[in-house]
């Protein structure tokens, strides 16, 4: 059987817990993870200037704002692992959930298109 056996499974669990291999890995990894971490950094701050501007349209002020960038953040969250029609469903599943919590339909759609671009689904 192609299973590992107890002591292979022990021998990589070792190897991995190595510290000079642990530093190495993560040395070598640390640039990219900065580059990586410094461009959805500077997504997030472009979809929530983004999601301010319309909040601010709608004269939705203070701590009113928090849960439309909570959604748009949901939402964003959502983007990482869906596109297309996919995408769309989940906006749209999340807008309903949104949208029987009593916050205005109309709002959440602007949002949402400062997301991802295009609206949800009706």
């Amino acid at each position: 059987m192609p299973y590992r056996d107890v002591q292979t499974r022990l021998r990589k669990y070792e190897l991995g817990l190595i510290p000079a291999n642990v530093e190495a890995k993560f040395t070598a990894l640390k640039p990219l993870m900065q580059d990586l971490q410094e461009a959805r950094q500077s997504e997030i701050v472009m979809i929530e200037s983004c999601v301010r501007s319309k909040l601010d349209d709608y004269g939705i002020i203070g701590n009113a704002r928090i849960p439309f960038l909570n959604f748009a953040r949901a939402i964003y969250h959502h983007a990482g692992s869906q596109t297309g029609v996919a995408l769309q469903k989940w906006v749209s599943a999340e807008k309903a959930k949104w949208v029987e919590q009593g916050f205005d339909a109309a709002i959440l759609e602007d949002v949402a298109t400062c997301v991802t671009g295009a609206t949800p689904y009706a």
